[in-house]
């Protein structure tokens, strides 16, 4: 009965199980591949640079979330650091934009 509730085959077999297992270094390409895992990217050079460009003691207490329309976004713990990223806005986004694919920030956003 919950089988057919749930649209689950009543044999116990699922296409999952039908179909042929694949090496799991193939399948790291694959994902690789799919989201571009190996590609230079803004991401990817903010990850690598995030110390140099907020310093250490900035850099352990704020993480960027994510770019969307040249705008990127910054966690920060607390509403004080908040408060010094803004202050250190165009400095910092100086920085990041003379980091590899990182040009077309345009701005920062900082949630708590």
């Amino acid at each position: 009965m919950i089988a057919d509730f749930r649209g689950l085959p009543r044999d116990g077999e699922s296409t999952s199980s039908r179909r042929v297992p694949v090496a799991l270094e193939n399948l790291i390409v694959v994902l690789e591949e799919q989201y571009k895992l190996e590609k230079p990217s803004p991401e990817r050079s903010l990850v690598e640079n995030w110390e140099a460009i907020f310093g250490p003691s900035l850099a352990a207490r704020c993480h960027p979330v994510r770019i969307k329309n040249g705008t990127l976004v910054i966690s920060v713990t607390n509403p004080t650091l908040r408060s010094e990223v803004n202050f250190r806005k165009r400095g910092i986004l100086r920085k990041i934009q003379e980091l590899d694919y990182c040009a077309d920030i345009t701005d920062i956003v900082t949630r708590g």
